[in-house]
């Protein structure tokens, strides 16, 4: 009985020691809140990299364009760094499957005609949103 006894006092007096009470409470209520804050983090970090990356294209597109002798050239050139470019960064399946797609668009006919604009945009179904980068055709062109 005696042991008992001891056992049930040894037992109340750690349950009322506080000693690594506040690390218990700390990682029961923050780590919750941590965890959303990390996938939010991860998730802002990849969509920022896609955008980033994919304006690099838009814009390699647009000076191989706008450095081309004529309209046929220049799609060619364009199709040639989007396919290209695409896979030295990583985004060759998604561009095979079409989950990223290229638009030219000239604000004259011919494209590469002096001081023309050329815009080229690069549609994502991952980003939710296009990215373009603009160039003008050389006024000696």
């Amino acid at each position: 009985m005696k042991l008992r006894d001891y056992l049930a006092r040894l037992a109340r007096q750690k349950l009322r020691e506080e000693r690594g009470g506040a690390t218990v409470e700390f990682v029961t209520l923050a780590l919750p809140l941590f965890i959303p804050l990390f996938i939010f983090l991860g998730e802002y970090a990849t969509r920022s990299d896609l955008e980033g990356n994919l304006r690099t294209l838009s814009r390699e597109m647009a000076r191989g364009v706008v450095t081309a002798e004529n309209d046929s050239i220049a799609a060619d050139v364009s199709y040639e760094i989007f396919i290209k470019g695409g896979e030295v960064l990583g985004y060759g399946e998604k561009i095979s499957s079409g989950s990223i797609t290229f638009r030219v668009l000239c604000r004259e006919n011919p494209c590469i005609s002096p001081n023309n604009e050329i815009a080229v945009t690069i549609s994502s179904s991952e980003l939710g949103h296009p990215v373009s980068a603009v160039e003008f055709v050389s006024p000696w062109a």
